[in-house]
């Protein structure tokens, strides 16, 4: 029987989410935002540990499994096998399918409740977790039982979706050997009606230079993201010139290390700064509006939702060559891409800045070709989730 997609309600599974703000995160709410405008969607999600958050404040339902406190330490972990309400809820709510955008506990609780609903399991790999392991363990065997048990979830979905080509190739170095289908991530950036009011307010609010070449990076501080290599290359960026400063948004577990470096590295008194993290959107959009360029040479990322943040306010990107990240790009076209070293990406920012109105052009370009609204994005969705349930229940009907 023939789906109609406008008609599908869907069920979006994760570990983490609000108060806790991250690509991830971003990728689920405008799944279950959008959807919820013309069906049913919801989130299924742990409760938080350490603050609470007013799901009330979103358009659609979350659903908050119980967590286990650990009697060591001043952490949790979800415990969603141990709810039975969110059985009954998912059941009332008559969902067709479960989207899990995590292979741990919300993840595997979803591909054992969808056999018992008879529905089927879309599963996302959105993060490369053998890096994630090392860093936190240090450890090449626990990381690769981590990722083993990684692909013994991904072989039990009905189908795998990946954020960008290397992510599905980082998946497949797993050991995953089933198909894979590409499903980009979108935006829910726009430039505002108040560009310049905005610009200038946030350029006030955080001593931003309109009279130099301002270089943005934003996202979580960790080593993984090439934090260093963009501190080197701003070293020789100093010592060459005056003209360029570099503003640098987010916090992360490897912040004080990085700071430490930077102070290290001994700037120019205003030639980096660290303004942490920025949680309004509006205030966000204006750190963009006052940026000439994205310098975003992490190797870590999959997709790169910053990428598409800034393209929509028509600032291009300076990216690793080789990276998921820069598979968004055309280089000089919609985007730039540099060897992953202190002397390429110097060199790279130099001939920018140095070829007149090169930057602009390309700005223009990545808002043009690569500034996808999730708007755009979650059609395509709707349209695969309806093949993949027109299969699923073909498949039964055939058993």
């Amino acid at each position: 029987m023939k789906i109609n997609p406008e008609d599908i309600r869907s069920a979006q599974f994760i570990d983490t989410y609000f108060p806790i703000v991250d690509g991830v995160v971003q990728v689920v709410d405008n799944y279950a935002k959008i959807m919820n405008r013309q069906t049913y969607a919801c989130v299924v999600t742990p409760k938080p540990l350490h603050k609470e958050y007013d799901d009330g404040k979103l358009s659609y339902d979350v659903y908050r499994t119980s967590s286990l406190k650990m009697p060591v330490a001043e952490y949790s972990i979800p415990a969603p096998r141990f709810d039975r309400n969110v059985r009954d809820f998912l059941r009332e709510k008559q969902v067709d399918i479960l989207h899990a955008h995590s292979p741990f506990y919300e993840g595997t609780f979803a591909a054992s409740f969808a056999k018992k609903l008879g529905v089927p399991l879309v599963a996302t790999f959105h993060s490369k977790y053998y890096d994630d392991v090392i860093n936190i363990t240090g450890s090449k065997a626990i990381a690769r039982i981590v990722t083993n048990k990684i692909v013994r979830f991904y072989r039990s979905a009905d189908c795998v979706w990946s954020v960008s080509q290397g992510a599905a190739d980082t998946l497949r170095s797993y050991g995953y050997t089933g198909v894979i289908r590409i499903m980009p991530n979108g935006t829910s950036f726009e430039q505002p009606d108040n560009c310049e009011q905005l610009k200038k307010r946030v350029a006030e609010e955080y001593s931003i230079p309109q009279d130099k070449k301002v270089l943005l990076f934003v996202g979580h501080l960790i080593k993984h993201k090439n934090l260093m290599l963009i501190l080197d290359t701003f070293r020789m960026l100093n010592d060459m010139s005056d003209e360029y400063r570099l503003v640098i948004v987010g916090d992360g577990y490897d912040e004080k290390e990085i700071k430490d470096y930077a102070k290290k590295l001994n700037f120019s008194e205003g030639f980096v700064r660290f303004i942490g993290k920025i949680v309004k959107r509006d205030t966000l959009l204006g750190v963009y509006l006052n940026a000439d360029l994205l310098f975003f040479p992490s190797v870590y990322d999959t997709s790169g939702l910053v990428v598409r943040e800034a393209a929509a306010m028509g600032v291009p990107s300076l990216l690793t060559e080789g990276s998921n990240a820069a598979e968004a790009v055309v280089k000089n076209k919609t985007g730039f891409i540099a060897a992953e070293n202190k002397v390429a990406m110097f060199r790279e920012i130099v001939r920018i800045f140095e070829t007149e109105g090169l930057a602009k052009r390309v700005g223009a370009g990545a808002k043009r070709e690569i500034a996808r609204t999730w708007e755009e994005i979650i059609p395509e969705v709707r349209e695969a989730y309806a093949e993949i349930i027109e299969k699923y229940d073909f498949d039964r009907k055939k058993n």
